[in-house]
Order: structure tokens, then sequence, then C-alpha cells
């Protein structure tokens, strides 16, 4: 997953933000230009027709899987991913970066010093029991959808702010209606 996501990263990196990885987050004159050249660029419009809205909670983690839900509407999907993600999930529902980095924490060091936003994850459907998800990132005027896993997906989109979208037709097949 983090070779796959590094690997996306190096596609859209233009070779005049290339030097910009090895600089620091801290307020410097590389990270002003970073913010002038995400200004020059409007975000992009996603397509969102027939897609909700979700909010993610992470219910219970055991030592090799963990529970995760999202209230998309009136409809709760309940999914279970591993430990791993979901703590990195949980962390940053909390807004908590530890001393040493996750990988999540990383990529998305990576997207902010190449000026890479995430504009949104989309839960798109459900094949074999398994979830599909999209990450939606865009530089400059280019925007590239990632096939990714959604609780990936995930702890990357709570870390940059983005939103996160399920089918409107997937929430309503796979979710307990609670409104």
């Amino acid at each position: 997953m983090f070779f796959l996501l590094l690997f996306a990263a190096a596609l859209l990196t233009l070779s005049s933000l290339s030097s910009m990885l090895s600089h620091s987050l801290s307020k410097s004159p590389v990270n002003s230009q970073l913010e002038n050249i995400s200004q020059e660029y409007p975000t992009a419009e996603i397509p969102l027709q027939g897609f909700i809205q979700a909010n993610i909670s992470v219910d219970l983690i055991l030592v090799d899987r963990a529970q995760v839900t999202l209230k998309a509407g009136c409809y709760l999907i309940e999914a279970t991913t591993d430990a791993c993600v979901a703590n990195a999930i949980r962390k940053a529902l909390e807004e908590k970066v530890e001393f040493r980095p996750t990988v999540y924490d990383v990529v998305i060091d990576i997207f902010r010093n190449l000026g890479i936003k995430v504009l949104a994850v989309k839960i798109v459907e459900m094949r074999e029991n398994t979830f599909i998800g999209q990450l939606i990132v865009q530089q400059k005027d280019r925007v590239l959808v990632l096939d990714i896993r959604p609780s990936d997906a995930t702890a990357i989109a709570l870390r940059a702010k983005a939103p996160i979208y399920i089918n409107e037709s997937l929430a309503k097949e796979i979710g307990k209606y609670v409104c």
C-alpha cells in the first residue's frame, strides 16, 4: 500500500516540485511557494451524484481486526478492517500524531510537499464481500483517481480533512436504516 501511494505521488510529481521533498514542513519559503501554487488552481469539482457523505467511527479494535462504522444519511454500515488501519483511523479522528509517524502521516506530508490536495474518498461498490474505494487527489490542474482500500483511503482523508462518500445504492443495499 505504501509503495502504491508513493508511486501515485511520483506520477503526480512535476519536475519543479520534486526538490521540495527534502525540505521540512515548518513555515518556510518552500511552503509559501506551495501555498501560492495551490491557490493558482481552483479545487476541482468531483461528480457526487448518487453518493452521500459518510461519518466514520471506530467501534472496536481487537488484536487482528477491528469494527468501523460509517453513518451515511439514514444508513449505518458496519465494516471489518485490520486493527492497524483502524488504529490509524482512530488517531486521525482524534487528530493525534505520534512521535513516530504512520505511513498515512508520511503520505500526507508527501502530498503536502508536492502540492497535492486530497479531494475526497469514494466507496463505490462491493465485490466478493470487499468494499472498493477511490482516493481522489489533485495537483495543479490534474486530478487522479486511485483505486485503494477504503480503510486506507479513510486514514488518509481524515488527516487531510477531506470528505468521505459512499455510493447511495450500496448504502441502501448493505446498510441498516436508522432514521
